[in-house]
């Protein structure tokens, strides 16, 4: 298939995507950490000082309701679990061991009963790019800091299943990206090698792990958390998805 994007055109057998920010928006996981502070505060008997430095923790402005510029929404899941569970530990004066235990179980019962389907939201062009790239006979993979099931299940929610091939979570790989290993964890399955790949993501370590995994062309999309200076290193920088053009043949 060619692909082209910003004045210019590769030859590609497959895509590989960030999910967050540059599929999906980061509406759900706004939604999710009130759900999840809102638990932890009820279960806990917290404070409302203490719900709001859990909000802070989680990547939530308590006084906007919206993402926090401290960044942390965009943090790999276990990151966020580890530091509500010191912020516990310390509040509680309980041992971290068995905090970080009874977050992370938390968390997955909120996951488990949130209403996604409520919140989840395509950012403009992912459907339509994903349908033209797989009638151009190309692969699609998503490589992702949230977990591999959970990541899936999202996709699944807005019917997405179909036209991704692959699914790579933090838990797949065990490092985060700038890291090269999950697009080549994600190559590998796809039984393509990465420099027929295009690397798509909205943030500077999205890039960074394209260009280390060696694709093809590493695309910036600037519908999540980068800058067009933070995404500076990329081949290519794009408003939404809807500027990239995949087509079968010249």
């Amino acid at each position: 298939m060619w692909v082209r994007a910003c004045g210019e055109g590769v030859q590609a057998e497959a895509f590989v995507f960030d999910k967050d920010g540059t599929i999906l928006s980061f509406s759900h996981w706004v939604a999710v950490m009130k759900a999840r502070a809102q638990k932890l505060a009820w279960r806990y008997g917290l404070p409302e000082r203490l719900r709001d430095e859990l909000l802070e923790a989680m990547g939530v402005d308590p006084a906007t309701g919206q993402a926090h510029l401290n960044g942390a929404i965009h943090l790999p899941r276990r990151d966020v679990e580890e530091r509500v569970a010191r912020l516990l530990a310390g509040a509680l004066d309980r041992p971290l061991p068995d905090l970080r235990e009874r977050v992370r179980a938390l968390f997955a019962e909120v996951d488990a009963e949130f209403p996604w389907e409520a919140h989840l939201e395509l950012l403009p062009g992912a459907r339509e790019l994903l349908v033209a790239i797989k009638r151009a006979g190309g692969k699609v993979a998503v490589v992702t800091h949230d977990s591999t099931e959970p990541a899936a299940r999202h996709l699944r929610r807005v019917g997405l299943d179909e036209l991704v091939d692959v699914v790579v979570g933090l838990d797949a790989v065990g490092v985060p990206k700038p890291s090269p290993r999950g697009i080549r964890r994600a190559c590998a399955l796809l039984a393509v090698v990465p420099d027929r790949a295009v690397a798509v993501g909205d943030s500077a370590e999205d890039v960074l792990a394209g260009k280390r995994a060696g694709c093809s062309l590493t695309v910036g999309v600037l519908t999540g958390r980068g800058t067009a200076a933070d995404l500076s290193a990329a081949d290519c920088v794009v408003r939404s998805l809807e500027e990239i053009e995949v087509t079968a043949g010249r």
